[in-house]
C-alpha cells in the first residue's frame, strides 16, 4: 500500500507554476503604491466601463440598502419616536457636515468605496455629523510627527496588539499630491472596509482579483468593435501596369467614395501584387462564450451571478436560486457596514439624549440596555418575492413550520408596525362602515369584525 507522508499541493511540478512562499502581512504586500495603483485602476473601471459599473451598482443595491430599527418590548410609542428621529437626523442637512448627502447617500457612497478602495473613514464630528473620509487620504504623516513605541501602517498608528489609535488624515492639493492636515483618534473615526486576515490594518477591495479580467472585457469589446468595422467596409481593387505611371489614383479613389460612400476603401496595385481581407464572423460565437466565461470570472468577486446581467442564460428557477445565493452572500458583506452604522447610532443617540432632542428611555431603562435594542438590518428578499410566494407561507404559518417574525424579517417587515397599523385600519373601517376584503383571510375575531 502506497502511503503519502507529504502534502502533494507544496510539491512542485513541471505541469504548474512555481510556488511562490510569502510570509508577509496583507498590509505589507499591498505597498502604498500598490494600494494606491488599485485604487486608481477601480476608480477608473468605474468611469469607463459599464459593466464594472453594472457590477457595483448591483452589489450596493442589496449591500448598500438597509433600514434602522427601534423594537424595545412594549414600547411601540417610544419605538416610533427614536425612529422618526433618526430618519429627521438622516436628512442631508443634518447628518453630513458638507449637507450634500442623505443618511442612506452616505451608506452608498460608503459601500462603494470599501468595494473600490478596499476601505473608507467616518469621522463622527463634534456637531454631531458626519465626514467621509476618503481612503487614500488615511496616509502615514511625515517622519518628524512619528515618535514613541508604535508603528504607523498606510496612516493607521497601531501598537503591538495591531489596535489602532489614531489615523493621519491629509487633504488634497491640485495635481493630486496630498498635504498632513491632523492625527484624529481612532475614537472618533469608524475605519469601514473588507478585511480577510485577523492582523490586517487596511481593507482590500473586493475588485482585486477582478481587476485585470475586467480590464480585459474592455479592450477586447474594443478590439471587437474594431474588427467589426473594417469587416463592414466595401473594398474596391484596382490594377495597373508596372510602367504605367499615370497620376489618376487619387482621383479614382475620390470618385469610388463620392458614388458607394466614406465606408469604402480603394486599393490602387500593380498588376503583379495582390491584397486579401481575413475574414470571419465577427464577432465569433467563440469569442462570445469566452467573454462570457470572463465576465463570470470578474463577477465571482463580488458574489455576482451572472443571470443577472444576462437572465436569458437561465430558467426562472434558476434565477430565483441564484438571486437567494447572492443575498445570503451579502449578508456576510453587510456584517461590517452595519457595525459600523450601530456604532454611529450608538453615538448619536447618546448625544441626542443628553442634548434633549430625544427623551430618555421609558420605564426607568438605562441608555446602554435601550441601545440594544436598536439596530440596522439589510440584505432581505425583495417583496414580489412573498406577493409570488404567499400561499406556500400562509401554510407553512398555520401549519407552525415558521413564525410570522421569521417570515416578515426575511423581507425587512416590522411585524409589530404592521399590526399596529391594520388594527388601526379595521377600526376605521368598522366606524365607517366600509368592508374590508382582507379581513376574513386574516382570521379577524368579533372585536374587529364589522357589523358584529
Amino acid at each position: 500500500m502506497l502511503t503519502r507522508l507529504s502534502y502533494d499541493a507544496v510539491k512542485e511540478s513541471p505541469r504548474r507554476g512555481r510556488i511562490a512562499v510569502s510570509t508577509k502581512s496583507e498590509d505589507r504586500e499591498l505597498t502604498v503604491a500598490g494600494r494606491q495603483a488599485l485604487s486608481s485602476a477601480g476608480r477608473d473601471l468605474l468611469r469607463n466601463l459599464a459593466l464594472a459599473g453594472f457590477a457595483i451598482r448591483k452589489h450596493n443595491q442589496i449591500v448598500g440598502t438597509v433600514e434602522f430599527k427601534c423594537a424595545i418590548p412594549g414600547q411601540a410609542e417610544y419605538n416610533d419616536l427614536v425612529k422618526r428621529w433618526m430618519y429627521a437626523w438622516g436628512d442631508r442637512r443634518n447628518c453630513d457636515i458638507a449637507g450634500r448627502h442623505s443618511l442612506k447617500g452616505l451608506i452608498r457612497i460608503i459601500e462603494t468605496q470599501r468595494v473600490i478602495d478596499g476601505d473608507v473613514g467616518i469621522l463622527k464630528c463634534n456637531n454631531g455629523k458626519l465626514q467621509i473620509i476618503e481612503s487614500d487620504r488615511i496616509r502615514n504623516p511625515p517622519e518628524d510627527i512619528r515618535h514613541g513605541d508604535y508603528e504607523w501602517i498606510h496612516g493607521v498608528k497601531v501598537g503591538s496588539t495591531g489596535k489602532a489609535f489614531q489615523y493621519a488624515i491629509h487633504k488634497r492639493k491640485e495635481g493630486g499630491n496630498f498635504e498632513f492636515e491632523r492625527n484624529i483618534s481612532a475614537e472618533h473615526l469608524i475605519l469601514c472596509g473588507y478585511f480577510s486576515r485577523h492582523d490586517q490594518i487596511r481593507g482590500v477591495s473586493l475588485l482585486a482579483p477582478a481587476i485585470n479580467q475586467f480590464k480585459d472585457v474592455y479592450e477586447s469589446i474594443d478590439y471587437a468593435l474594431a474588427k467589426a468595422k473594417l469587416s463592414q467596409l466595401l473594398g474596391f481593387l484596382t490594377k495597373r501596369n508596372a510602367n504605367d505611371d499615370s497620376d489618376d489614383s487619387d482621383e479614382l479613389t475620390k470618385d469610388i467614395k463620392d458614388k458607394f460612400g466614406v465606408g469604402t476603401v480603394h486599393f490602387d496595385l500593380s498588376l503583379d501584387e495582390s491584397a486579401e481581407m481575413i475574414e470571419s464572423q465577427t464577432p465569433s460565437t467563440q469569442f462570445q462564450s469566452f467573454m462570457e466565461n470572463v465576465i463570470r470570472i470578474a463577477f465571482a468577486a463580488l458574489d455576482l451571478p451572472l443571470e443577472f446581467l444576462m437572465p436569458n442564460i437561465a430558467n426562472f428557477y434558476s434565477n430565483r436560486g441564484a438571486l437567494h445565493y447572492f443575498i445570503e452572500a451579502c449578508r456576510m458583506k453587510q456584517e461590517g457596514l452595519t457595525e459600523a452604522l450601530n456604532e454611529i447610532t450608538d453615538w448619536r443617540i447618546r448625544m441626542a439624549i443628553a442634548d434633549g432632542e430625544l427623551p430618555p428611555p421609558p420605564n426607568g431603562m438605562d441608555i446602554d440596555t435601550m441601545l440594544w435594542y436598536c439596530d440596522w438590518e439589510g440584505a432581505r428578499l425583495p417583496m414580489w418575492q412573498l406577493l409570488e410566494t404567499a400561499k406556500e407561507a400562509l401554510v407553512a404559518i398555520q401549519t407552525g413550520l415558521i413564525s410570522n417574525q421569521k417570515i416578515t424579517r426575511q423581507y425587512g417587515i416590522d411585524l409589530e408596525e404592521v399590526l399596529s397599523e391594520t388594527a388601526q385600519t379595521m377600526a376605521t373601517a368598522k366606524d365607517l362602515g366600509v368592508p374590508l376584503a382582507f379581513e376574513n383571510a386574516i382570521g379577524t375575531n368579533n372585536t374587529f369584525n364589522i357589523g358584529a
